[in-house]
């Protein structure tokens, strides 16, 4: 990819999408997802670079027949952002109970 900068789902050979997904699985790790979502991903992916290894035999399609693939990656990144508003919320609610709680042994220990 350094000598020819291709479009990230344009590698068409085998050992270009073996350094595509370590590399993805290197942003994954340290964006702190959790196993599942990378899993996700990573299929996702392979998926996606499966379809277009398949879509390439054959030619590009009509261009009356194509659809968007990109409902899928919007999807996943839903899913994901919908957990991560999950999340943040259940660690917020966790912050001000413990703060109430220290507030609380706070009062009582001056009392």
């Amino acid at each position: 990819m350094a000598k020819n900068p291709a479009a990230l789902m344009q590698i068409n050979n085998k050992k270009g999408l073996n350094n595509m997904l370590q590399a993805l699985n290197a942003v994954l790790d340290a964006a702190a997802f959790p196993g599942s979502d990378q899993k996700k991903l990573a299929a996702f992916v392979q998926a996606q670079a499966n379809a277009d290894d398949e879509d390439s035999e054959f030619g590009a399609p009509a261009a009356a027949t194509y659809t968007s693939h990109s409902s899928n990656i919007l999807d996943v990144l839903e899913d994901l952002k919908e957990k991560a508003e999950g999340q943040l919320s259940d660690l917020r609610k966790a912050e001000v109970n413990t703060h109430h709680n220290f507030e609380m042994l706070k009062q009582s220990l001056e009392d």
